[in-house]
């Protein structure tokens, strides 16, 4: 299992949850920023043995 956060474009980190899949974690993702008008939301993963916050996704400003 897997630490996820969604951060804004503003570089602020508007949620953090622990998700089994990167599926999942991308689906909570999509849903996290769901008006998708605003580029540069990303999300970050912190594996449990590593400590540090690796890039995960970011929008790219289309919707889904």
């Amino acid at each position: 299992m897997a630490t996820y956060r969604v951060i804004d474009p503003h570089g602020d980190v508007v949620d953090t949850k622990d998700i089994a899949s990167a599926d999942d974690a991308h689906a909570w993702f999509v849903d996290v920023r769901a008006d998708n008008t605003e580029l540069g939301w990303r999300m970050e993963a912190q594996h449990e043995n590593d400590g540090t916050w690796h890039f995960f996704d970011s929008t790219e400003g289309t919707s889904e």
